[in-house]
């Protein structure tokens, strides 16, 4: 029983802290959010891209968050992507309690040209 209450905090701790992620900013929106992708953890599949995004929000979200870490799929060929799952969290760059989500969008979202959408989807397919 302690083992296994080890790994789960051990597992929790790496998986929620953005200490353990290379972030490299890519991307500052309108709203003066800014975005950062953990160019190390990329993976490719199936003609997809899958990576780890960190939104640092310059206010916070309704539910109070004022940053996000978020695996996403990337469709390469049209620049479409889907949010798998993540975590929100009350403080800036993945700090602080956190809001776990674990339902992956079921359509594509398909991002503006020249937006900070767009903008992400290119580098990390380009990578």
């Amino acid at each position: 029983m302690k083992i296994l209450i080890l790994i789960l905090l051990f597992s929790t701790v790496m998986f929620s802290s953005s200490s353990y992620a290379e972030w490299t900013k890519v991307s500052e929106n309108v709203d003066g959010d800014t975005y950062y992708v953990d160019f190390e953890r990329i993976r490719k599949h199936d003609g997809y891209v899958y990576y780890w995004l960190l939104g640092d929000y310059l206010k916070p979200t309704p539910q109070g968050h004022f940053s996000g870490i978020i695996y996403t799929q990337v469709d390469c060929k049209l620049f479409g992507y889907k949010n798998l799952s993540g975590i929100f969290y009350k403080e800036p760059m993945g700090g602080g309690t956190g809001d776990t989500f674990n339902k992956p969008d079921k359509e594509w979202t398909y991002p503006l040209p020249d937006s900070s959408g767009e903008g992400i989807s290119k580098q990390v397919c380009n990578r």
